[in-house]
């Protein structure tokens, strides 16, 4: 807190921002009790309605369509379809509340919208950020569970959402609260911006070392069967079920479990073979182990591994992929890519340029994560 901030209730306090969220020091700056308050009686709610799908469009001179949570994004509207019927009307400033499955997620508006029926707009006559937030509250809270309904999907119907209780302060405590906020959201959002910044320059960069030098007469092409092994997983998610331990289990998302054992001693790129994400790659450490969705790829020597992975990134194995109903990737088939091969120590100088740059998009993917965390819980300690 600033002593602008609490110069506003009357006191000439100057407190940090994050003091404010314990009762005694509130008491002290703003007095007034909270009232309960319906959310219809502090805000113009708009149920949506779709329009013909024959008026969808991608003309951006058109209106926006907001349709569901997929129109949504780190509480933004991203503009993806737009329509020439304007059914039901959002305007800039309004809150866009999703009430189809996924409910409870929420947007500040930008534009002037037409909203499909798997969303609301709310207008508040109270500070609109304060109500933003409370709903962000409420979704990590989970309340929208008690009101889902549908067998199909979960939604819920405008007579839920207007009788949803608000618990409200005085006009000008909501304009502090959500100035607070807002400074935590204006630190995540340049985080955001920087990660992309960051994970842009991480893969021009290794288009740049890799593949500028394909027509590089030192650099050899080698078939990447004649550098790598390849071997397939067995490992059964259900046979591991009462299996613990300390040796990471990856699949095709990722870490899933620690087991007792290990399959690989030695690093390895793992590959998803089948199903969902298949051809999707990632770079493991030793004594770790893969779902048998995946296989492994291990160095037959005097070769820099990471050099591999990094040039399969850059390469489209998507189009080794076969089969419709659950897709597969062959060995025997990318395994005939060329692999642009300079001296080790070469490969070597490439893959620690490119560690120490995806160090720094790691290291700032944990800070970003923990500032949200932070943030939810002290939307609790807030609200609650």
């Amino acid at each position: 807190m600033t002593e602008n901030s609490a110069e506003r209730s009357g006191k000439n306090i100057n407190v940090n921002k994050q003091d404010f969220l314990t009762p005694k020091l509130r008491n002290e700056l703003f007095g007034d009790e909270w009232s309960k308050k319906k959310l219809e009686d502090i805000s113009t709610i708009v149920m949506g309605q779709s329009p013909s799908s024959s008026n969808y469009s991608n003309n951006s001179d058109e209106t926006v369509l907001i349709q569901g949570n997929q129109d949504l994004q780190n509480g933004y509207i991203i503009p993806r379809i737009y329509t020439s019927q304007i059914t039901k009307l959002s305007k800039p400033g309004d809150i866009i509340l999703t009430v189809r499955a996924p409910v409870g997620d929420i947007a500040i508006n930008e534009y002037i919208s037409c909203i499909g029926r798997g969303v609301c707009s709310i207008t508040p006559k109270e500070d609109k950020k304060f109500i933003y937030y409370y709903l962000q509250f409420l979704n990590n809270k989970n309340i929208w569970n008690k009101y889902s309904q549908g067998s199909t999907f979960e939604s819920v119907n405008s007579k839920d959402i207007k009788n949803l209780k608000i618990n409200i302060p005085t006009l000008n405590e909501q304009k502090y609260i959500s100035e607070f906020f807002s400074l935590i959201d204006q630190k995540i959002s340049f985080m955001e911006k920087k990660y992309n910044v960051l994970d842009k320059y991480h893969k021009s960069l290794i288009y740049a070392l890799l593949n500028n030098n394909m027509n590089n007469e030192e650099y050899k092409k080698i078939s990447l069967n004649h550098i790598v092994n390849y071997t397939s997983s067995n490992l059964s998610l259900n046979n591991l079920e009462d299996n613990c331990g300390s040796y990471p289990l990856f699949g095709a998302d990722g870490f899933v479990k620690n087991i007792d054992f290990y399959e690989m001693g030695e690093e390895y790129i793992g590959i998803v073979k089948d199903g969902a994400g298949v051809g999707r790659i990632s770079y493991n450490n030793k004594k770790t182990s893969v779902l048998g969705t995946m296989g492994y790829l291990t160095s037959k020597g005097n070769i820099n591994l990471k050099y591999v992975y990094y040039y399969l990134n850059m390469l489209n194995l998507s189009k080794y992929i076969v089969g419709s109903t659950i897709p597969h990737i062959y060995f025997k088939d990318y395994s005939k890519e060329k692999i642009n091969l300079p001296q080790l120590i070469e490969q070597e100088k490439i893959v620690n340029l490119l560690d120490s740059v995806n160090e720094l998009i790691i290291n700032l993917n944990k800070e970003i994560e923990i500032n949200r965390d932070f943030k939810k819980s002290l939307l609790t300690k807030m609200f609650c």
